[in-house]
């Protein structure tokens, strides 16, 4: 009777146990890029006067992490790739606004832009969720820092005079562009509108009371705009007009 010959099937395992090791040696070797690995914190050599300690605690852990030099650097963002992140949105946040080397370059609706446009960003609050902000947090931080910005200026300080010069506003991604525009109606709607829809029909609006014009301001801030007590007086007086 002829030999009968099974050849037997080749592993599957094999080329997975290969992959697995490729890609263990190479998440080892990534540790040795020297990107990301500078944890020092700089001093804080011109630090931002918050006169409202209830903003200052807001922003300290909603945005310190990426806009100042008091990050805190938790054991994740040490190990690679995540320390490459870290380290380009932390670098990117402190040459945009840092709050630890004050020079200006945020007004009022600058900082209202960020807010509305999701700031702080998604990737950072799903791993800091204690950074997440409500809508009244947004106002209080905002309102915190339209006082903190007036009080500077009362004093004459170089941080005054850089923020009442105000030539930005911060966009989408954080950076700065534009001039702060103090309790101006049309530029807190235009500031106010940008995550939902256009500002125009909110500018053409027209109150027969100061109650609708309440309620409008009411809803505005029931879908995320940002608006303080003496804004919301302003654009009472504006749609009422």
């Amino acid at each position: 009777m002829p030999t009968t010959y099974y050849r037997r099937k080749p592993s599957r395992a094999r080329p997975v146990l290969l992959v697995l090791g490729a890609l263990l040696a190479l998440f080892v070797l990534i540790q040795f890029v020297p990107y990301g690995r500078a944890h020092a914190n700089q001093p804080a050599t011109a630090p931002f006067k918050w006169t409202s300690p209830q903003a200052q605690a807001i922003v300290k852990r909603a945005c310190y992490d990426c806009h100042s030099n008091q990050t805190n650097w938790w054991w994740a963002v040490k190990i690679a790739p995540f320390s490459w992140l870290a380290q380009h949105d932390i670098s990117a946040g402190r040459a945009r606004i840092n709050f630890s080397e004050w020079s200006g370059g945020l007004s009022t609706q600058g900082l209202r832009h960020a807010l509305n446009a999701g700031m702080p960003p998604l990737q950072y609050t799903l791993l800091h969720p204690n950074a997440r902000l409500s809508a009244a947090d947004k106002r209080r931080l905002l309102a915190g820092f339209e006082q903190s910005l007036a009080d500077q200026q009362k004093g004459s300080g170089p941080a005054a005079s850089s923020s009442s010069a105000g030539s930005s506003a911060v966009s989408s991604s954080g950076s700065a562009s534009g001039s702060s525009s103090g309790a101006d109606p049309a530029a807190i709607i235009a500031a106010s509108c940008v995550s939902c829809h256009s500002s125009a029909p909110a500018q053409q609006f027209r109150a027969s009371s100061a109650a609708d014009a309440k309620a409008l301001i009411d809803q505005m801030i029931q879908q995320g705009a940002v608006v303080t007590p003496a804004e919301e007086q302003a654009l009472i007086k504006y749609y009422t007009r």
